[in-house]
C-alpha cells in the first residue's frame, strides 16, 4: 500500500507539472506524444524500436536495455510551439441567428513535454530500467468570448506514465523486454452554457422567452469539470542484433482509465436551480488509452552513414465516445461522439558520424490522423455532440521535417539537440453541431507546429 501511494504521489506531482506547460494540439494522431527522446526527434522518430542506444529506449523497445552496457540517465524537454487559427463559414446558435464573438484566436500555446530515465545493468544478461513521461496530452484554449464558447474554452488532459522494465539477453542476437504502465490520468474542462437555447430545447420557446426571460445567448452560464484516475498496463518488445542490422518490435497494451471528479455551474437560471439542475456535484468518465504497435528497422550502412526506418500503429478505435456521467440522476450524460479510426505513422531517418564528438541525423515522417471527416448534420442523441472535429482538438495529419545533433562532450556525458516543423495543414475542415445548445459551427483551421528539444545523457 505504501509503494502504491508512493507511486501516485510522483504521478500526481508530476501530472501537476505537465498540465502547467502542456502543448496545445499534440504531436502524433489526436492528442498522442511521440516526444520521449531528443535523439529520436532529430530523426523524426525513425527507428525507435531499433535504434536501442540511451535509456530512452525503455519507452521505444524495453529490449534495447541489453544493449546498454553500463549504468545511464536521460533526461530533457521537448518545447512545442502551435500556430493555428479558424475561419467560420457558418456560425448559428440554436434559432438560427449568428453567433456572437471572434473566431477564437489561436488555441494553441508553447508547450514542454519533460521525461527522465534511468537504466543498469543487472548482469551479462539481464538489465533494469524506469522512466518517466507522458505518453499523451493537450491542452487548447479558446477566447471566453468566441464562437467556439459552447462547445471549448479551456482543455488539458495529461497522462503520465511511470514505467518500470527488464529485459533479457537469451542470445547474442536476440533479446526482449517488458515493462508495467502506471499511468496518472487528469482532466479540465470548460465551456459556456447557453441556458436560453437548453430551455428552448427542454421547455419551448414560447413559455422560456415569455415566462423566463430566457432566449439563446442571452443567459450564459459556465462549467467547468475535472477527474483524474490511476491504472496499470504493460508494454513488451523483442529486438533482433545482427552486426549492422537491428530489427525491433514493441507493443503497448489499451490501459482503461476510470474518471471521477467533480462539476461546477455558476449563473444557473432560477427554472433550472430550483430542480436542482446545474448543481455542483460529482461526475465519472471512462478513456482507454489505445494500444500502440511499432515495427523498426536500424541499419548501419558503414562507418559513418546509418539508416532507420519505423513504422507505428496506435488503435484509436478504441476512444469512440466520450460520455460524461452527472451524479444527479436527472442530469443526462454529456455525450461528445468522437468515431475515430485506428491511425498509421511512417518515418524515415538517417544518422552521420561526423567525428568521435558530433553525429547529425535529420528524418521525415507522414502521421495520419484517426479523425475520419464526417459532416454533421445532427446529433443521434440529445445531449450529445456530432464533430468532424472536436473543437476541443481540431486534429489532422501531420507531415515531418526533423534535424538533430549529439555532442558527445566525454565518453561518459553527452548533450542532443533536435527540431522538427511539422506541416499540418492550411484547409483543415470543421463541422461541429452541439445537440445541448443547437449552435452550429463550420469552416477551417490552419495550422502548424514546430518542436525544439534538449537532452542530456550520463553515462557512469
Amino acid at each position: 500500500m505504501k509503494n502504491q501511494q508512493f507511486f501516485q504521489w510522483i504521478l500526481s506531482m508530476m501530472a501537476g507539472a505537465a498540465i502547467a506547460t502542456l502543448p496545445s494540439m499534440v504531436l502524433a494522431s489526436n492528442f498522442q506524444l511521440t516526444e520521449q527522446s531528443v535523439t529520436s526527434l532529430g530523426s523524426a522518430h525513425a527507428g525507435g524500436a531499433a535504434y536501442a542506444d540511451d535509456a530512452s529506449t525503455i519507452w521505444y523497445n524495453p529490449a534495447g536495455l541489453t544493449r546498454l552496457n553500463e549504468p545511464e540517465f536521460d533526461a530533457g524537454f521537448s518545447l512545442i510551439r502551435l500556430g493555428a487559427n479558424f475561419t467560420p463559414t457558418t456560425a448559428v446558435d440554436a434559432t438560427g441567428q449568428p453567433l456572437t464573438g471572434n473566431n477564437g484566436g489561436n488555441p494553441g500555446k508553447l508547450g514542454a513535454v519533460p521525461f527522465i530515465y534511468y537504466s543498469t545493468p543487472i548482469n551479462d544478461k539481464l538489465d533494469f530500467g524506469i522512466g518517466l513521461g507522458v505518453p499523451f496530452g493537450l491542452a487548447t484554449s479558446y477566447n471566453a468570448n468566441s464562437i467556439f464558447r459552447y462547445q471549448a474554452i479551456y482543455t488539458s488532459v495529461s497522462v503520465v506514465n511511470l514505467n518500470p522494465t527488464l529485459a533479457y539477453k537469451f542470445t547474442d542476437h536476440f533479446s526482449a523486454g517488458f515493462g508495467v504502465d502506471v499511468q496518472r490520468m487528469d482532466v479540465k474542462l470548460t465551456n459556456d452554457i447557453d441556458f436560453g437555447a437548453v430551455c428552448f430545447a427542454k421547455v419551448s420557446p414560447a413559455v422560456c422567452s415569455q415566462s423566463f426571460g430566457l432566449v439563446p445567448q442571452g443567459h450564459d452560464g459556465f462549467f467547468q469539470g475535472t477527474a483524474n484516475n490511476t491504472a496499470i498496463g504493460y508494454n513488451f518488445g523483442v529486438l533482433w542484433d545482427y552486426d549492422t542490422t537491428r530489427v525491433g518490435f514493441s507493443y503497448r497494451g489499451r490501459i482503461k482509465h476510470d474518471l471521477s471528479g467533480s462539476a461546477s455551474f455558476t449563473n444557473v437560471p432560477a427554472v433550472f436551480a430550483g430542480q436542482g439542475l446545474f448543481q455542483s456535484q460529482g461526475i465519472s468518465a471512462q478513456f482507454t488509452t489505445p494500444q500502440i504497435v511499432s515495427l523498426s528497422l536500424f541499419q548501419q550502412l558503414n562507418d559513418q552513414w546509418s539508416l532507420m526506418a519505423d513504422w507505428s500503429y496506435t488503435g484509436w478505435s478504441s476512444f469512440q465516445n466520450l460520455t460524461i456521467n452527472f451524479a444527479n440522476p436527472n442530469m443526462p450524460p454529456a455525450i461528445v461522439q468522437e468515431g475515430l479510426s485506428n491511425s498509421n505513422r511512417f518515418a524515415i531517418g538517417l544518422n552521420y558520424k561526423y567525428n568521435d564528438a558530433w553525429t547529425f541525423r535529420t528524418g521525415i515522417a507522414l502521421d495520419k490522423t484517426p479523425v475520419p471527416d464526417p459532416t454533421a448534420a445532427s446529433a443521434t442523441t440529445p445531449n450529445s455532440v456530432l464533430a468532424s472535429r472536436s473543437a476541443r482538438l481540431p486534429d489532422d495529419t501531420r507531415r515531418w521535417l526533423a534535424f538533430g545533433a549529439s555532442w558527445h562532450t566525454s565518453s561518459h556525458s553527452q548533450w542532443d539537440i533536435g527540431y522538427a516543423h511539422l506541416f499540418i495543414n492550411s484547409h483543415i475542415p470543421f463541422s461541429q453541431l452541439d445537440g445541448s445548445s443547437g449552435d452550429y459551427i463550420a469552416g477551417q483551421f490552419n495550422a502548424d507546429a514546430d518542436i525544439l528539444g534538449v537532452q542530456y545523457i550520463y553515462k557512469f
